[in-house]
């Protein structure tokens, strides 16, 4: 608008570290078969305890514990909606896994806490052709898909602890999805809706031409 003072773009705001990132993640994402990062819109904040901050929403979502509800519906037999007592009263898992980024930072062994898919989909009973899967951000901004088999892989969860504690705003809470196997964009953080699909559905970065199937090793 008139008046207002200018954005300052990512590489005026990134520090010179962040800065070499980006460099990095605009090749990275040429890799990933994507537009360039610095072409799209992300808002950058640097690196805290290894993890580099950055959302796509013009603010984090709050999370409400006396309001909130993990919906888990579309081609289901029994559809769910769990507050987050009910999520977090679940049979629980730990898995300790590197998180990567597809920019090309990583942090190794996070240690997160939470529901395997699998045990959701058990409880919900995908229909017959259910053979994807959609996780929805509470901003309701982002969101990504895997197919149903990805999904159901070994480590895959609902994750609503990170290294003992509940996570944080800035990650994800009150849930996130983790694919330990695929690049962080195709976890979405702050997960309200788990739905099922007869057809996968483009996500936020694959709407943008990044690739729908993140493999973090090409050999997967």
């Amino acid at each position: 608008m008139t008046g207002e003072p200018r954005r300052p773009d990512e590489g005026e705001r990134a520090t010179p570290r962040a800065r070499r990132l980006l460099s990095r993640a605009r090749f990275l994402g040429l890799l990933a078969g994507g537009a360039a990062v610095g072409a799209l819109s992300t808002r950058v904040f640097g690196l805290v305890d290894g993890w580099r901050e950055n959302t796509v929403e013009e603010s984090r979502p709050v999370f409400d514990p006396g309001t909130y509800r993990l919906t888990v519906d579309g081609l289901v037999a029994r559809p769910l909606s769990l507050d987050y007592e009910a999520l977090r009263a679940l049979p629980a898992v730990r898995q300790v896994s590197d998180f990567h980024c597809v920019e090309g930072w990583m942090v190794p062994d996070v240690r997160w806490d939470g529901v395997l898919f699998q045990s959701l989909a058990e409880l919900v009973g995908p229909l017959p052709d259910a053979r994807y899967v959609t996780f929805h951000s509470l901003g309701g901004v982002y969101r990504d898909s895997l197919s149903l088999t990805q999904a159901r892989l070994p480590g895959v969860l609902i994750a609503y602890d990170l290294d003992g504690a509940p996570l944080s705003r800035v990650r994800g809470a009150p849930a996130r999805l983790v694919m330990p196997r695929m690049f962080g964009y195709k976890g979405p953080k702050w997960l309200t809706r788990v739905e099922f699909r007869d057809r996968q559905d483009l996500g936020y970065w694959q709407q943008r031409g990044w690739r729908v199937d993140a493999w973090i090793r090409s050999s997967d």
